[in-house]
């Protein structure tokens, strides 16, 4: 049996893809659906109103959890290449030194929001009942998140240890049990939003302890050491784990200026729409991540033990992968734009109409997605910072502001073709990227 470094070192990759990529896109994304599900259960059960709130107080949610997450990917990068240079007493420091750091970030940031989050609201435009339920969800989530934002840090050292397939259990019993905890509130008790982000936090919660077991009982490649403070460290880790943070937290800036338009433009109809082509885009985006981010450890690994031949191979199984998953997504929703609104929301005849309008336009971004998202996560994952940073930031937010302004005066159809305009601007950004820097990476020595 492999132990972690042997895994990624001596598994010939086209079984290290299956092996890892595909329970990696799998746990990724049951990891992931539970805020796609959730939203269904408050649109159907509690209404379009509650499911214009959530959708309202979700990129605030997610900017916290970045926070953490930009920490454990960071940490991902380090703790595998040193491990391919067999320096685990060095891993060992990363790994701890992240996890408390994760936490103090994720407090931190958790009393920002929750002293904040009417003021946060208002600024959007939100007044009234869907104010008071926006600040209600934020809040309960908010209170949970130190501890519930560790389920995405251990999850990244559960597949660095070789330990895909319980990662990919641990994500499907997460979803399970916040659905259950989702369901016995919203629909047993009736209760009303603020059970829902109750519901999820209590899942993610008792994952979260499940999956730090197998760390604290020290059978893993990583484990818990005393750790001294060091200003270096910190450093590298916030350098290595920026270029993901820039995207989570970019993306959920524009959706938040996104939210504040389509509130004056559309109401909430306009955000309940644009909220289930994110809750979709929140089941794609985390297969993409999935895949690669779970072939990251074997991509460190290889480049620190100069075999750029795996390297290329592993990539080009990733990407292969992506595309076909963006290209799927976008057949499916130019097919069925209706039958998936209507998952999350019940609405009339002009709500469906706009519902079919805008949600196939904004499929076509995923003709394109696949491009961007490949060059960044494989910079990323090489180290490469300065490269992944520019993608990320154009990505989620250099070309979404620029397409708002230009597309400004076609009011809600401008904002509707963003998102598009956006994914294609950069990945063409992606392809010069590759062709004069990351290509050229792959050919010299290391």
């Amino acid at each position: 049996m492999y132990s972690g470094n042997d895994f990624f070192i001596n598994t010939r990759p086209s079984h290290l893809f299956f092996k890892a990529a595909i329970p990696g896109a799998v746990g990724m994304i049951a990891s992931n659906i539970y805020f796609s599900l959730e939203m269904l259960l408050i649109g159907r059960l509690i209404g379009q109103e509650a499911f214009a709130a959530g959708n309202l107080a979700l990129p605030l949610i997610l900017i916290n959890f970045a926070l953490a997450d930009m920490i454990a990917v960071g940490s991902a990068v380090r703790i595998a290449i040193r491990l391919g240079e067999g320096r685990k007493k060095e891993a060992n420091q990363v790994f701890t030194t992240a996890i408390l750091t994760a936490i103090i970030l994720s407090a931190l940031s958790s009393l920002v929001l929750i002293l904040g989050a009417p003021w946060f609201f208002s600024m959007m435009g939100a007044s009234g009942n869907l104010l008071e339920k926006a600040v209600l969800y934020l809040r309960v989530y908010s209170v949970f998140t130190p501890v519930t934002c560790l389920v995405f840090v251990f999850d990244n050292y559960l597949r660095i240890c070789g330990r895909v397939r319980f990662s990919m259990v641990m994500n499907i019993v997460m979803s399970v049990l916040c659905l259950f905890f989702e369901f016995l509130f919203l629909y047993v008790f009736d209760r009303g939003i603020g059970y829902a982000a109750l519901g999820t936090s209590l899942g993610m919660t008792i994952s979260c302890i499940m999956c730090a077991f197998p760390f604290i009982r020290g059978r893993l490649s990583l484990r818990f050491v005393r750790v001294k403070p060091s200003a270096s460290l910190l450093a590298d880790l916030f350098a290595q784990g920026l270029p993901n943070f820039l995207s989570n937290i970019s993306s959920k800036i524009t959706s938040i200026l996104m939210n504040s338009l389509l509130l004056m433009w559309g109401g909430d109809l306009a955000v309940s729409v644009y909220g289930v082509f994110m809750n979709i885009d929140g089941i794609v985006v985390p297969g993409m991540y999935g895949i690669f981010d779970s072939l990251q450890p074997a991509i460190g690994y290889n480049w620190g033990a100069e075999r750029k031949d795996r390297v290329r191979r592993i990539a080009l199984y990733c990407v292969i992968a992506i595309a076909i998953l963006c290209l799927a997504s976008t057949l499916l929703l130019e097919i069925f734009p209706s039958q998936v609104f209507a998952m999350f929301v019940e609405s009339d005849e002009a709500g469906m109409v706009l519902a079919r309008h805008a949600i196939s336009i904004m499929a076509l971004v995923y003709l394109v997605r696949w491009i961007s998202y490949a060059c960044q996560s494989f910079s990323s994952a090489i180290g490469y910072n300065r490269q992944a940073t520019v993608i990320s930031l154009c990505n989620a937010l250099v070309f979404p502001l620029l397409m708002m302004l230009v597309l400004y005066p076609l009011e809600l159809e401008g904002i509707w073709l963003v998102t598009p305009a956006a994914g294609l601007l950069t990945g063409i950004v992606a392809i010069l990227i590759y062709l004069f820097s990351i290509r050229k990476a792959l050919r010299l020595p290391h």
